[in-house]
């Protein structure tokens, strides 16, 4: 089992590679990203290569396991067992043994928790060749009858039923899946369960061995741009409905019929079947991680397939979206106000860099103690979140409180990443261009200067941090807190020279990304940011002789 600063290094190089050509966009993200290495075992992560076909759309609709800095799972907590050893079955199982865990007031049992992987890998398994089989005869009897008009979505639920598809698991346990995968988080360390949900993660190719190996990757990569315009075609389609048709499809039903769907177009523009894609996918897997076209694809494919569930589900009442918003809205005022504070406060040197640090930790322990004492709130993804707006925005309360939270700017700088393939837009609308505080438009040449300050800033204050643990060998710097401190206070250094905040930055980065990814100066300033971010996470992760101070 990797230890933490390797898991800790290892997910922040897959950031920076993701991320790294849009600067300050990683501001926004470094923290959540440490507190999900824990998570990143079982999570069902963005780079998951073996979802990205027809096939296994259904996969992608679930969203990884999220946690907000300092929060935890509802309050709730697991029962674990610590034995300095455990055997069960002949195998040696890990120092802490969970034997049973709950979250959202649902408790399973260690037992329970294999069967349910066991049988869900059983049932995706069989639901997979149904649906594949009914993509193949619906494609061969369109050909037959000269049919150009694409199939309804209507038509296409009708067929899935008549399927009788096997009951998910989850749902004879009241389970969602959203709930199963927090379950899974208690049970990180236990080797037999997360090789069962490995299995769930990365099922075995099915299609034919030899037609798969004449799939080569670039063709992989039409037939996922392809997959993109498809889906977005079904997920248009859906939003177009009614509201009350929208709610009258269960989850389930959403999902297989947008699988069958694609399966079908694919067969019919393409010529290839789907377990034939999803086997070279798995041939290729290593390569596909670091590919870039890939990766959007099936981020696209991701998160319309969510869109498309979370369309079909009941709205949370305006009230709770309201409570929720103004929570969001404080704690965002709160973080930022903070943030200045502290960097106007070590700019004037009325603090030093150690100071900031646990000044930096005080507040963000009492944040994660203030999200266990408030009040419960919906749990509401990205596209959750904007589809309520969409239901409630006409109320002014709702816009007033929307544009504070900050939640429009995440799901802009979402839009910008989906505009980079035509059709694949989201439902947050065409971003505005950002501006600086007098309102001029940034231009490319800007982004790459302050690109080049943040970097400046991000060093110094390593730099400082190094100094300040030679000088006190004693101190702890928790990763965590460190490397958002350093992001924080150059963002807000940054803010204060340029007038421009980090989220206009990166909103810039992604608007002017076809010119800044031929600019030499920012690629060098990217790459130098890397290298400070990996720099920290391995000092927060060693000993005082392996940090180089």
């Amino acid at each position: 089992m990797a230890d933490a600063s390797a898991i800790e290094a290892s997910l922040f190089s897959e950031k920076c590679k993701k991320f790294g050509l849009l600067g300050a966009g990683l501001v926004q993200d470094s923290m959540m990203t440490l507190r999900l290495a824990e998570a990143a075992k079982i999570a069902l992560p963005a780079q998951a290569v073996t979802g990205g076909t027809p096939e296994t759309l259904s996969s992608l609709s679930r969203p990884p396991v999220t946690l907000e800095p300092g929060a935890t799972l509802n309050g709730k907590t697991s029962s674990a067992v610590l034995e300095p050893s455990a055997a069960v079955n002949g195998k040696t199982l890990p120092v802490a043994l969970e034997a049973s865990a709950t979250v959202d007031g649902k408790t399973l049992t260690r037992a329970q928790i294999l069967e349910i992987l066991a049988e869900t890998v059983r049932v995706q398994g069989a639901v997979q060749r149904q649906v594949s089989a009914l993509a193949r005869q619906v494609a061969k009897e369109r050909s037959e009858k000269k049919q150009r008009k694409p199939m309804s979505f209507m038509d296409g639920h009708k067929k899935i039923l008549g399927l009788n598809l096997p009951k998910e698991p989850l749902e004879a346990h009241g389970l969602t899946e959203q709930s199963f995968q927090k379950l899974l988080m208690h049970f990180e360390e236990d080797e037999e369960v997360m090789a069962a949900a490995q299995k769930l993660l990365h099922p075995s190719g099915k299609g034919d061995p030899v037609r798969a190996a004449s799939i080569t990757m670039d063709r992989i990569i039409e037939i996922h741009k392809f997959m993109v315009n498809e889906m977005q075609k079904v997920l248009q389609e859906f939003l177009d409905f009614p509201q009350d048709v929208r709610r009258s499809f269960t989850g389930k039903g959403c999902e297989t019929t947008a699988e069958l769907l694609v399966s079908v177009a694919v067969e019919e523009k393409l010529g290839v079947h789907c377990e034939d894609v999803e086997q070279a996918v798995v041939r290729y897997e290593e390569a596909l991680q670091g590919h870039p076209e890939f990766m959007r694809y099936t981020d696209q494919l991701s998160n319309m397939m969510q869109h498309l569930l979370g369309a079909a589900q009941p709205r949370v009442q305006k009230a709770e979206f309201l409570h929720l918003l103004n929570h969001m809205s404080d704690s965002a005022k709160k973080a930022k106000g903070f943030s200045k504070k502290l960097c106007e406060d070590y700019r004037t040197k009325a603090c030093s860099i150690g100071e900031a640090y646990d000044r930096f930790d005080e507040f963000t322990e009492q944040a994660a103690q203030a999200a266990q004492q408030a009040e419960e709130m919906p749990e509401l993804s990205a596209v959750e979140l904007q589809l309520c707006y969409d239901e409630y925005k006409e109320d002014e309360e709702v816009k007033r409180v929307w544009e504070q939270s900050g939640v429009e700017t995440s799901l802009l700088m979402q839009t910008w990443m989906n505009l980079a393939t035509p059709g694949a837009g989201s439902s947050a609308g065409t971003p505005k261009s950002p501006t600086d505080s007098k309102g001029k438009r940034l231009k490319s040449s800007e982004v790459v200067e302050m690109q080049e300050f943040m970097v400046d800033e991000m060093k110094r204050l390593t730099q400082q941090v190094m100094m300040s643990h030679r000088d006190e060998p004693g101190r702890s710097w928790k990763a965590e807190v460190t490397i958002q401190m350093v992001q924080a206070m150059a963002s807000a250094a940054a803010e204060r020279r340029y007038g421009v905040t980090a989220e206009g930055m990166t909103l810039a980065g992604f608007q002017h990304a076809h010119i800044l990814q031929k600019n030499e100066r920012f690629a060098r300033a990217s790459e130098k940011q890397q290298d400070i971010l990996m720099m920290l996470a391995r000092f927060c992760g060693h000993d005082p002789a392996s940090s180089g101070s």
